[in-house]
């Protein structure tokens, strides 16, 4: 027991040790093309990561070639090259070609990521292009087969009807049947130029030299960022019964903020007073926020999670739930809007505070190795054009007061259209006008 202990102790450290260094200035190198170069150096990283994101994702696509960017940038990053693992990273805005390595071979890193941008066709032609397809299927359904992730994908769907942001990361098995290679040669020919083009880098390694390596061997086209359509959030619902399910899975969200919206953080205290709960969980009957004591007692819900996700240019502000108690889901989806009318006029100090430490936690949790701050740092320049250190982002964190947060709900929330998805046993999920009511209350 000592030497478990002590073992987790080790790794605490080295977590923490990794996070309190990694908030070093971004060094940025802008190629003659158009290409820039994001890196953060980590003294105290034990390997590296240099990654190529392009802003892309389903925000390229329409629904006939969905999953075209995703099926693309797998063929391109996979394998071992010269001590250089691959892999890819994609979301509905951008794709990732990520070369992990250690901390000696980052300017091979940088080569072999430059031969990928340069000649992605060769790869193409010399890929199994059916394999490849098979494997993103699979992980389509895999998706689609899971009710919590189906719910919040269809949310998504529902949410920006019309807009390609709407459309699924993976694409779906009918759309993706339908690919061929002259596909992603489209995509790449529009996509892949370079001020549409960010490579970024984490580990302990010298920036230019990395920016020497990527130049010396990078072949890749100037060109104009492509335009991406503004996305519109539709308030809507989708309903996808099936009582051969246990538990009835729903997810309610309000528009919420965008990447470079002044009220970002705003919204991430705001959904983070609420918080997550777990019925299961040991410490359930110690969850601090007031819901989650309103819900256990009689096991209204199993499972919530609250969020704030954001996109360039749209956001999502709710919650997804899975509920065994099939009969309580009208409670549980009353209790849980009521308290978000409290948001706009009676949430207090405290549970704005404890919002705030928790927002803070997770922005360090997530950026807790080289590959997640690579990938943070190319996608936050790539979709905002600018990156926040992590001492910028905890001090505009900090900087969040509960009257901030009352002014964003008045706004944002009080008697604002939603959009609902729901799977399972939801029977008793009742109508879109009984729950978008519960958006706002009499006051006096």
């Amino acid at each position: 027991m000592l030497r478990g202990s002590g073992l987790r102790s080790v790794k605490n450290l080295a977590s923490r040790r990794f996070i309190s260094t990694s908030n070093a200035q971004i060094q940025y190198t802008s190629l003659s093309n158009g290409v820039t170069i994001a890196s953060e150096i980590n003294p105290n990283a034990t390997s590296s990561t240099v990654a190529a994101y392009i802003s892309a994702g389903t925000r390229a696509e329409h629904p006939y070639n969905n999953g075209i960017a995703a099926l693309t940038t797998s063929i391109l990053a996979s394998g071992y090259e010269n001590g250089v693992l691959l892999s890819s990273e994609n979301t509905k805005e951008v794709n990732g070609i990520i070369a992990q390595t250690t901390n000696g071979n980052v300017q091979e890193a940088g080569k072999v990521i430059a031969k990928i941008l340069s000649n992605p066709t060769a790869i193409l032609e010399k890929a199994d292009y059916a394999s490849a397809k098979t494997r993103l299927s699979a992980l389509a359904e895999s998706i689609e087969s899971n009710p919590s992730s189906k719910v919040l994908e269809h949310l998504e769907a529902s949410a920006f009807q019309g807009y390609s942001l709407g459309l699924p990361t993976y694409g779906t098995s009918e759309s993706i049947a339908d690919l061929q290679a002259e596909d992603s040669a489209r995509l790449l020919e529009k996509y892949l130029v370079g001020s549409n083009i960010v490579i970024s880098a984490s580990g302990n390694f010298d920036h230019h030299a990395l920016a020497d390596a990527v130049d010396a061997a990078l072949k890749v086209e100037q060109g104009v960022k492509p335009v991406t359509k503004t996305a519109s959030f539709l308030g809507s619902e989708v309903r996808m019964r099936d009582d051969t399910l246990p538990k009835a899975y729903v997810s309610i969200a309000a528009q919420g903020e965008s990447l470079s919206s002044p009220a970002y953080y705003v919204a991430k205290v705001a959904a983070a007073v609420f918080g997550d709960f777990d019925h299961h969980s040991t410490i359930a009957p110690y969850t601090s926020a007031k819901l989650a004591s309103l819900v256990q007692e009689y096991h209204i819900v199993d499972k919530y999670t609250h969020f704030s996700k954001s996109f360039s240019d749209a956001g999502l502000w709710g919650f997804n739930a899975e509920i065994s108690n099939v009969a309580a889901v009208d409670e549980f989806t009353h209790f849980i809007l009521k308290e978000w009318n409290r948001l706009s006029i009676s949430i207090s100090n405290a549970e704005v505070a404890r919002g705030k430490a928790a927002v803070k936690t997770a922005l360090l949790r997530e950026l807790n190795s080289t590959q997640a701050v690579a990938s943070d740092i190319a996608t936050k320049v790539l979709l905002t054009g600018y990156r926040a250190s992590i001492k910028e982002a905890l001090e505009k964190v900090d900087a969040v007061q509960t009257a901030d947060v009352k002014a964003w709900a008045q706004a944002s929330l009080w008697d604002k259209d939603i959009v609902i998805s729901g799977t399972g046993q939801i029977e008793a999920l009742l109508d879109y006008g009984r729950n978008r009511n519960e958006m706002a209350m009499m006051r006096w």
